[in-house]
């Protein structure tokens, strides 16, 4: 019997484009900046094969592609990148919290012990407070305040824990084959992929990043959550 389900909040609940289409901003503006000329189709098209082949950190995959074999520059430009990003996670501009979870994740709470599952910075927790989301919760901690990230085994054993549940009483909801696939499935946690996101286009590397079901949003999880158990 499933008794509680740990929720990704990248792409199921939070819509993130505004903080990819920085990061491809950023990227494109010290690719120019080093003398590289990339077009934002080029960068794109480089950016999708990367998200395909389920590559872990695929704008930056994408940004070697442009800059190989140059070390120096690729380092550079990296370092811009996270000086920017991290400015970027205090507040999260531009992240939104998508409708369908301001109605499902009430509902889903009705019916199971609900558990954030998510690689985020604190300021997360407070844009779900503020939408009244995060009263829903009985895991109320982000990578950011548990002090590890997906996709580490230990992520989900700590939620787990916290929750009181066996690995077969959990389902992992997420939009990432590597990040909340794989590691659940592992743990022998059942897993629901939401097609939301850049990280739609990632296509299963082994068996063990195929999800037991794909969903196109929060609403058609759940309906499937109702034959699941």
């Amino acid at each position: 019997m499933i008794r509680a389900i740990l929720l990704d909040l990248g792409g199921p609940v939070f819509d993130e484009d505004a903080e990819y289409t920085r990061w491809t901003e950023i990227l494109l503006l010290e690719l120019s900046k080093n003398g590289f000329h990339v077009s934002p189709e080029e960068f794109q098209g480089a950016l999708l094969e990367e998200l395909r082949n389920c590559e872990p950190n695929p704008w930056l995959s994408a940004l070697w592609r442009f800059v190989r074999p140059d070390l120096l520059k690729f380092r550079a430009i990296l370092k811009v990148f996270r000086v920017q990003n991290q400015v970027f996670q205090e507040n999260l501009p531009g992240v939104r919290i998508r409708p369908e979870a301001l109605e499902v994740v009430p509902r889903l709470a009705g019916r199971y012990r609900l558990a954030l599952a998510a690689n985020q910075p604190p300021r997360a927790l407070t844009l779900l407070e503020e939408a009244g989301l995060l009263r829903h919760f009985c895991w109320r901690n982000v990578s950011d305040t548990m002090g590890i990230a997906k996709p580490s085994p230990l992520f989900f054993r700590m939620i787990l824990d916290g929750l009181d549940v066996k690995p077969a009483e959990a389902i992992m909801v997420g939009d990432r084959l590597d990040h909340d696939v794989f590691p659940a499935k592992l743990l022998g946690m059942r897993t629901v992929r939401v097609l939301l996101g850049p990280y739609r286009h990632q296509r299963p590397p082994t068996p063990l990043h195929s999800p037991h079901l794909s969903v196109s949003d929060l609403f058609e999880l759940e309906e499937v959550l109702k034959g699941m158990g």
